[in-house]
């Protein structure tokens, strides 16, 4: 037994001195170091002197590309991690002679030194901020897929970082160093850097108010992509102006879209698969953006950005000075323009010199004058005085809403007039208004349609400057009762209470009164008609002082009961149902309260920014962003023959045209079935098919036969003949 053991220990000894002498690749090699770093120490000290010398040499023609260098780099950046203390040797020799030949550096080599960095990173060698100002360096070479790879790196990394735990120090460091190079550094990088801001911010990674901040300075940058972007950002637009740079952070996500689709369709191209293939990769898409989108509901809040700046005056100013300059393109301008309207209607500003400004621009024949109007309409709030945005109404109203004008034209200035209204206090008096008003009689629809929304404005705002016949029914009776107010600038009403509630008592008092009412004519008709007649006499100074006293019925549920998000939900229905009645000037009838709480009923779960959209029209709300849009005029159906006619030509479908483009664009030549279509008639009777055809016999002849009789009877839609 002793002999046998000792005959193994010298079988292994030998079999491990033949695998060390044996010549091993460096993919080998690295698989057995990562399962057994501590067998192999002397090989890796071999291979790291082997590649210091290397790299003495490498330094020597660094313009020159060297595979084998290359290789040994990979080869320790997957190695040395296991080794205690070689990962940031290998770090900082990579990274002192990127620092130094990076400029002449072969592409090749420079993509392979830098892939190595990131494997390292990506295994925890170094902290990230080490190697930030060498990507920086890098980011101003004209090595669009480094420049590329780089910057997915860089924003997956920082992401990966923040997902756990959040270092407050780290996190400072890297703010400060982007917004550094955002500043001071080259075009190219700057544009990295403002990109890098853009797309963590999107990714809900830095969305505090520092940050923020930090962006907002990059507002007034020299470079117009930059600015351009920033400017989209802060409008709540998907961003532009970066597209090159800002699409590269979201490749990683759609290639995990593709290879889900991958997974689910196949490997085998056919054109019924890139059909199944393009869908589920929408769908796959879909689901990420889904579950994004719960993720960040469910972890925090989302401050608007706008909302978070911490001098938007001064900001609006500098925006301001810079688009009254000129030097920029329009379409730029007219960008920032539209931000500084957004500023000044947000945080309630006051910036006077941008109404003479909007003035200059307020022409009908400006190809883009619809959202120049609307950032007129988003520069202007309660807190404006009349005085100052008065002459650009006025302006509004001479070259727009004139009978020379267009239809179209003269849609568009009232359009812009009645949201300028909605928002403001006392911009006209009663003679303009009577003006504006009489375009109702107008003989195009869409003129006569937004002089309407202009009424339906100032029944419910200021019902007393119309005249006495367009005031409706209820806005009539509530000036009369003095229920409404003239609107005057300046002044603000201190709320005692919650608005609308008084509606929220009555609807519940009508409810318990139907129950009983219901309840008691179920009952027995034990009583007696003077006994009803008793109950109804006393019925009636109870509902007199339900009207008498509605807002004490409404302080006293406010103090003694807790309303919930139900009556939270009823009171904004009830209150935009008060606002529908003074704007038709009538009592809803019954049919059309019916529609509305049936098509409201599905909507209670929505969430409160979706009611918000519809209710802009209600006093204390905040009104919304206003786009191009929705000032632009109604578009005009045509009404002839000819016009109809086009119409419907162009809605028709030529299906033959379709399959002759379709077969014109395909790739590759013919398909099986024209080929045997132009196959001459002597070889097609030399066939398999038609051999095996002459060769059956009777039997096999009367059963295909049947076969197509039936066939033809379920398919063929052709007239039967009857045998006579």
């Amino acid at each position: 037994l002793d002999a046998r053991c000792a005959g193994m220990a010298v079988a292994t000894a030998s079999a491990a001195a033949e695998s060390r002498d044996r010549v091993m690749s460096l993919p080998q090699l690295q698989n057995l170091m990562k399962r057994d770093p501590e067998a192999y120490e002397v090989e890796f000290d071999q291979q790291w002197k082997h590649f210091v010398s290397m790299l003495e040499i490498f330094k020597l023609k660094p313009q020159k590309p060297q595979k084998t260098f290359g290789e040994q780099v990979m080869f320790l950046a997957h190695v040395a991690p296991s080794f205690a203390g070689r990962g940031e040797a290998l770090t900082g020799q990579l990274i002192s002679v990127l620092d130094e030949h990076y400029e002449v550096m072969h592409a090749s080599m420079r993509e392979t030194l830098v892939q190595a960095l990131i494997l390292l990173r990506n295994r925890d060698q170094f902290p990230c901020i080490r190697t930030l100002p060498l990507y920086f360096k890098l980011f101003s070479l004209s090595d669009k897929s480094l420049r590329r790879q780089i910057f997915a790196h860089i924003i997956s990394d920082i992401s990966q970082t923040n997902v756990k735990t959040k270092s407050q120090k780290t996190n400072k460091e890297l703010r400060d160093l982007f917004f550094a190079r955002m500043k001071d550094g080259e075009v190219e990088v700057a544009r990295r850097a403002c990109a890098a801001f853009i797309s963590l911010y999107r990714r809900n990674v830095w969305r505090d108010k520092h940050v923020v901040n930090l962006m907002s300075s990059g507002l007034v940058h020299p470079d117009c992509k930059i600015a351009a972007a920033l400017a989209h950002l802060f409008l709540g637009n998907k961003t532009k102006g970066l597209e090159g740079i800002l699409d590269e952070s979201d490749n990683e996500e759609d290639a995990e879209a593709k290879e889900v689709a991958r997974e689910i369709v196949g490997a085998k191209k056919t054109s019924r698969r890139e059909k199944r293939l393009k869908r589920a990769q929408m769908a796959a898409k879909r689901a990420q953006n889904r579950k994004r989108s719960k993720d960040e509901l469910a972890s925090h809040i989302n401050f608007v950005a706008i909302d978070l700046l911490h001098d938007p005056q001064t900001l609006a100013e500098r925006l301001l000075q810079r688009v009254a300059k000129g030097n920029d393109p329009f379409n730029f301008r007219l960008l920032l323009l539209h931000l500084t309207a957004r500023l000044v209607s947000r945080h309630s500003l006051q910036l006077p010199n941008i109404y003479p400004y909007l003035m200059k621009y307020l022409l009908p024949t400006q190809k883009e004058v619809t959202q120049i109007l609307a950032c007129l309409v988003e520069a202007s709030h309660e807190q404006v005085p009349p005085d100052d945005i008065r002459p650009a109404v006025l302006h509004v109203m001479k070259t727009f809403v004139t009978e020379v004008q267009a239809g179209e034209v003269i849609e568009v200035g009232l359009n812009g007039i009645r949201e300028i209204c909605a928002r403001t206090i006392g911009v006209l008096n009663e003679d303009e208004l009577a003006d504006l008003v009489g375009f109702r009689k107008y003989k195009h629809k869409g003129v006569t349609m937004a002089a309407r929304g202009l009424i339906n404005l100032y029944r419910e705002k200021d019902p007393q400057l119309l005249h006495r016949s367009l005031r409706g029914r209820e806005a009539a009776m509530a000036v009369s009762r003095g229920e409404v107010r003239a609107p005057e600038y300046g002044s603000t009403q201190a709320a005692d209470g919650i608005e609308g509630l008084e509606l929220l008592v009555a609807k519940k008092r009508r409810r318990t009164d139907r129950g009983s009412g219901s309840s008691g004519s179920g009952s027995s008709d034990e009583g007696s008609d003077e006994e009803g007649e008793e109950e109804a006499k006393k019925a009636k100074p109870e509902a007199g002082a339900e009207v008498a006293a509605p807002e004490a019925d409404a302080k006293r549920l406010m103090t003694e009961e807790v309303l919930g998000s139900d009556d939270f939900k009823k009171l904004r229905k009830l209150r935009l149902q008060r606002s529908v009645e003074m704007q038709l000037g009538r009592k809803r009838k019954a049919e059309e309260m019916l529609l509305d709480s049936s098509s409201g009923s599905g909507n209670d779960s929505d969430s409160d920014a979706e009611v918000s959209d519809g209710e802009r029209g209600l006093t204390g709300r905040m009104p919304g962003a206003m786009s191009a849009a929705e000032l632009r005029a109604t578009p005009s159906r045509g009404r002839t023959k000819a016009q109809r006619l086009a119409k419907v030509q162009a809605g028709r479908v030529d299906f033959k045209e379709k399959l002759m483009e379709r077969r014109n664009q395909r790739k590759g030549g013919k398909t099986n079935s024209e080929k045997r279509r132009s196959k001459p008639l002597m070889m097609s009777m030399q066939s398999a098919t038609v051999r095996k055809k002459k060769a059956r016999n009777a039997h096999q002849r009367v059963q295909t036969m049947k076969k197509h009789i039936k066939t033809l009877k379920k398919t063929a839609n052709h007239q039967k003949i009857r045998r006579k």
